[in-house]
């Protein structure tokens, strides 16, 4: 039987951090600790003179924006999806199940 979760050790900004994933999402949490790293080393160059915590702190603003603007996005695409679900049950009419 396979195991459906995996226990991953990543490290973000130098602090490692135990997880248990998925087993299909770990290449996900893998390309996330990257992504996040990557954005930690090259904002230490272009701001010197931050602490790591702010750096972190930064980052984590950073995601959290990207977040709620995909929520956001996510809210008014689906009211929209439904609007138009209900003007096209309109024109279509209901449906004949006989």
């Amino acid at each position: 039987m396979a195991k459906d979760t995996v226990k991953l050790e990543i490290n973000i900004a130098g602090e490692p951090i135990q997880l248990t994933v998925p087993y299909q999402k770990q290449d996900r949490v893998r390309d996330t600790e990257k992504a996040i790293n990557d954005l930690y080393s090259d904002w230490r160059v272009k701001f010197p003179r931050k602490t790591p915590q702010e750096l972190t702190a930064m980052i984590a603003y950073q995601y959290a924006s990207f977040f709620y603007d995909l929520s956001e996005r996510y809210e008014t695409m689906s009211r929209e999806l439904s609007e138009i679900s209900a003007r096209l049950d309109l024109l279509i009419g209901p449906e004949d199940n006989g």
